[in-house]
């Protein structure tokens, strides 16, 4: 094992050396029962004399800080340390033994074998060149496989050339943010209520947000002022309203952006799940070169993979692009991966099974909550990948069913988190995923979210 001292050059060498050995310990950098270098090798490293090393080692055992085995490494012994610091809090919350948090699917659905035959496919079939520094705009292969897929689901008719893989969407949103401040930009509009990590995503970016009201149409086209750079927004499935982007709100919006010379930053986060209608286009195929068109694999596949794609409107392509290149980058062995799960039709039956597995749950939810908890509204948007469900009893608070629900080890997200005020209108709601209890224990998940919901009233 290797193993890194610092000798104190003011005392003797093997003093030094049992110095930076005995700190080693106490500091924690040498755990107890951790195997020592041997003798030799660490004369060797140190450039000592074997002699010196044994005699450092022989005064350590006899502190009781090494414990010396014959024919066997020298370990450490079982010294008492000072504890560590307790970590720091989890900033997403610390996960609770029954999480209906929105924003994560079924970890247990990830498609491990088809996974697992993509990417040994291409560890066989790729040329040498993969492990090396790959394109920072993305792997050609996944950007085509990308191009094909968008225009096929989502409208989204874009060149190869005009996506760039990043590590995520929050990745991506900093990029953007940091793009338009850099040639000047100072004003993005977003939505209220909106997840409140993309807010800090852009403020911290320097750039000021307005916030536009939402209702049963989408974002209120009308409230957006000029002077505004850019619209963050999610029209497939409003986060965390629900509602999809009408029709004429749509061109509203589109109409906006060519009036004022603004972009649309359009989130199409969870846009594949949909349970009661037809698929609906993506606001980027009414005006490509005005929206950014960003999607990701976070909801589909998994977060942990960390591959999110932007599709660019040429005039912001060198810009966007050259901020990834010295601030981005993604996997291309998963890249590769993706791009054969795409080619081969893995990603398409993963979306439709996992739609069907989800509309499921709503279902029984939605059925559930309106027979056994009168004192909750759910609202109707059938998509996406969370409920949304109203508070309607005055004596009911928000901050209550949360905290009660954490009682029970059962995570819920109050409204008023997603709103800029911090509280959301009327008596408040409860935000509830639906997708990211593993399948075996949802049944019993949902009981306890029952239950504990019950007890409140």
């Amino acid at each position: 094992m290797d193993l890194t001292l610092e000798l104190d050059p003011n005392l003797g060498r093997r003093a030094a050396l049992e110095a930076a050995l005995r700190a080693a310990v106490l500091d924690g950098s040498l755990r107890p029962d951790a195997k020592l270098p041997s003798s030799r090798a660490l004369a060797h490293d140190l450039n000592l004399s074997r002699a010196t090393v044994v005699a450092a080692y022989e005064q350590l055992v006899a502190e009781g800080f090494f414990v010396a085995h014959q024919g066997r490494s020298t370990q450490v012994g079982q010294v008492h340390v000072p504890e560590p610091a307790p970590p720091s809090r989890n900033p997403i919350g610390e996960p609770q033994d029954h999480d209906f948090r929105p924003g994560e699917p079924d970890p247990t659905a990830f498609p491990r074998s088809e996974w697992l035959k993509a990417v040994r496919r291409v560890l066989t079939e790729a040329d040498d060149s993969v492990l090396g520094y790959s394109d920072p705009r993305g792997r050609d292969e996944l950007r085509i496989a990308l191009a094909a897929y968008l225009g096929r689901t989502r409208k989204v008719r874009v060149q190869p050339r005009s996506i760039s893989v990043v590590s995520g969407f929050a990745s991506a949103l900093g990029f953007l943010g940091e793009v338009f401040v850099r040639h000047g930009a100072g004003r993005v509009a977003v939505e209220d209520p909106m997840l409140p990590f993309h807010r800090d995503i852009l403020t911290n970016s320097g750039l000021e947000l307005v916030h536009i009201p939402v209702d049963g149409e989408g974002v209120v086209v009308d409230n957006l002022p000029d002077g505004v750079d850019a619209a963050l927004v999610t029209p497939a499935h409003q986060q965390p309203m629900g509602v999809t982007l009408s029709p004429g709100r749509r061109t509203a919006l589109v109409e906006w952006a060519r009036d004022t010379d603004s972009w649309i930053i359009e989130d199409d986060y969870d846009g594949e799940f949909r349970y009661d209608r037809r698929p609906i286009a993506a606001v980027h195929a009414l005006a490509p070169d005005r929206v950014i068109h960003a999607g990701t694999a976070s909801k589909t596949l998994a977060p942990g993979l960390r591959i999110a794609w932007l599709s660019l409107p040429d005039e912001l392509v060198r810009q966007v692009q050259f901020q990834i290149h010295i601030r981005g980058g993604v996997s291309a062995i998963d890249q590769l991966a993706l791009a054969d799960l795409i080619e081969r039709g893995g990603f398409d039956r993963q979306v439709r099974a996992m739609r069907n597995r989800y509309r499921r749950r709503r279902d029984a939810l939605c059925g559930r909550l309106e027979a056994e908890v009168d004192w909750l509204k759910v609202d109707p948007n059938n998509a996406g990948l969370h409920l949304v469900a109203h508070i309607i009893d005055p004596k009911i608070d928000e901050t209550e069913v949360v905290a009660s629900a954490a009682e029970r080890s059962v995570a819920l997200m109050g409204l008023g988190l997603f709103h800029q005020s911090g509280r959301a209108p009327g008596n408040g709601g409860v935000v509830i995923g639906f997708s990211r209890v593993p399948e075996h224990h949802f049944a019993v998940a949902a009981d306890e979210l029952l239950a504990a919901l019950r007890s409140i009233a």
